[in-house]
């Protein structure tokens, strides 16, 4: 058993060279930066004649000046500084400051005016950057980067986590490389080493001094960054034979790959190269990334075992009896890419329902997910007609649901195939939401409704194209509700009790709807105004049209502000008739 001075030995003390350039390529987000600051026209002219400074990108000599360094070709210039908003910003309030400059653009004939914080490309490189004020600088801008770097070393597979930190400064900078974590697979073993710790409750690595073995192998490295320019040959290592490059690459190396985790499996289930060997790595590395992602979320420690991935047969040795398939089905679920939801899905099936077979029903998981899949089956509905019916009418199987479930409350004959598969299936939906919301309504509400209705007839107008009326019955409310998506349908109660609907509609088209008013006939107040959606569609914020505002505004002028609402009838006793006895 090797001591804890020969692994520290097989770490690299320094990452490979290009690995800056390799983290750019895999799409690190930028960290360049332009630093400025506002100088006087002398000191301007001085710099001019330092070999620094490449070029004076002014207008003209006696517009103001400032210095500006770029971090990426690490060159000085000059360029016109501009204030904040025509002030000078205070030297204590630099979160504030929107000051700028105004760059020559001398290829394109034009001057490229940039505040704080903007982004703005660099006049020499051409390299994208933020311009930044010197002041912003001062303690320097920090960017972390982490990636691991694979190396062989005494028949050892060395996983080493590296911390790239760069800072900026105004007119320098510096690059910090540290390795952080190392992970060495000594044979069937793998330890962990640790040089720094984090600590969650400051946000920050505390520098140990020196390489500590850990006693529990926690697997924090997670999904990391891995460094694939030069992978290392695994001959003569414990992991050999475990196809770890292999299952990188089938896998979602950004999201599912844990190599620590993986190898770790391996030496508990040997077989699971089988796995890969099929290409199925994709199939390994989603379940030992639900695994990971459960633990974290639920505080199980990833550290306390290996993953399971209880779905995998691990006694069998045949990649498709590892999984519970014959050769020809797992032939079919590769053709279809299924993944592990819908594996699991398969796993709780005994036998296929009478009718269904393994291809439709990969045919079903492909098409609507192994969640809704479970649910057809659960319900015993017709698999490949329900899925073509809701395919074919663009809608889900909650909808269809959901209406099959109105349509029972309501008392319809579900066993008629028109009635449980409609020709349009959203306007079956929204006219079965429409009947039983109708039919919530008490007979009390639409005696009251249509009384209110009654006395408020005075507030009919009609003016320039437009015309305006109260509603008539809760499943004309209804009704409006649904077609302009709203809730106005819940408000009979409302307007029975003089909180009243009005429908707003074109003259040449009265029986469309278009916009809904809703009034306080007792102290003539509007309570609000609206269209479809309450005026947000498609991700969008609307605007009440300006002939809608004016035509309301002049109705509560000319007729809410002149009307009185009548007094309300009571309804009249019948009189007992007494039959008096004749004597």
């Amino acid at each position: 058993m090797r001591t804890l001075e020969e692994y520290v030995a097989m770490i690299p003390t320094a990452p490979p060279d290009d690995i800056e350039r390799y983290l750019d390529a895999l799409g690190r987000k930028p960290f360049a930066v332009t630093s400025y600051r506002c100088i006087s026209r002398d000191d301007a002219e001085s710099r001019l004649d330092c070999e620094d400074f490449r070029a004076d990108l002014r207008p003209s000599a006696a517009i103001r000046p400032a210095a500006l360094w770029c971090s990426e070709c690490e060159s000085w210039y000059l360029a016109e500084y501009v204030p904040a908003y025509g002030a000078p910003c205070s030297p204590n309030l630099t979160y504030q400051n929107t000051s700028g400059v105004q760059v020559v653009n001398v290829e394109q004939d034009s001057i490229d005016k940039k505040r704080n914080g903007e982004t703005m490309v660099c006049p020499l490189c051409g390299a994208q950057t933020q311009l930044r004020n010197v002041q912003e600088l001062r303690y320097g801008r920090a960017a972390q980067d982490f990636i691991v770097v694979p190396t062989v070393a005494e028949n050892c597979l060395v996983l080493t986590q590296w911390c790239i930190e760069r800072h900026m400064y105004e007119g320098y900078r510096h690059t910090e490389r540290n390795a952080i974590n190392a992970f060495v697979v000594d044979g069937r073993r793998i330890i962990k080493l640790a040089h720094y710790q984090y600590n969650a409750m400051a946000g920050s690595w505390r520098n140990l001094g020196t390489w500590v073995q850990r006693a529990k192998l926690v697997d924090d490295i997670g999904c990391p960054k891995m460094y694939a320019a030069n992978l290392p040959d695994l001959g003569g290592t414990g992991a050999e034979n475990a196809k770890l490059w292999e299952y990188m690459e089938q896998s979602n190396a950004e999201k599912t790959f844990y190599p620590v985790a993986y190898l770790r499996l391996y030496f508990k289930h040997p077989n699971v190269e089988n796995l890969v060997t099929a290409g199925l790595g994709n199939l390994v590395g989603d379940g030992i990334n639900g695994e990971m992602t459960h633990r974290y979320y639920t505080g199980l420690a990833p550290q306390t075992a290996a993953p399971k991935l209880e779905w995998v047969g691990w006694k069998e040795k045949r990649p498709a009896q590892m999984l519970g398939m014959t050769k020809q089905e797992l032939r079919t679920w590769r053709e279809y890419g299924l993944g592990v939801d819908c594996l699991r899905t398969w796993k709780e099936l005994d036998t296929l329902p009478c009718g269904v077979s393994f291809r439709d029903l990969c045919a079903a998981m492909k098409a609507i997910g192994a969640y809704d899949t479970r649910r057809i089956l659960r319900e015993k509905l017709p698999m490949m007609r329900t899925i073509n019916y809701i395919e074919r009418q663009e809608q889900d199987l909650t909808q269809l649901e959901d209406y099959w479930r109105m349509a029972a409350v309501a008392g319809c004959d579900l066993n008629q195939d028109a009635v449980r598969w409609p020709k349009d299936l959203r306007t079956a939906h929204d006219r079965m939401s429409e009947t039983i919301q109708y039919e919530r309504v008490s007979g009390k509400c639409q005696q009251a409704f249509a009384a209110m209705t009654a006395r408020c007839a005075g507030l009919t107008w009609e003016h320039d194209g437009i015309c305006i009326r109260p509603a008539e019955t809760p499943l004309e409310l209804i009704r409006e509700g649904s077609t302009l998506h709203h809730c106005v349908g819940r408000y009979s109660d409302a307007h029975a009790r003089g909180r009243i609907i009005l429908f707003v509609r074109h003259t040449r088209r009265p029986e469309r709807s278009w916009y809904t008013l809703n009034i306080d006939v007792t102290s003539k107040r509007e309570i609000q105004l609206h269209g479809y959606g309450n005026e947000f569609a498609h991700g969008k914020k609307l605007k009440i049209p300006r002939r809608v505002r004016e035509f309301v505004d002049l109705w509560e002028r000319e007729v809410l502000a002149k009307w009185q609402l009548p007094p309300e009838q009571k309804a009249k006793k019948k009189k007992n008739k007494v039959t008096q006895a004749v004597a």
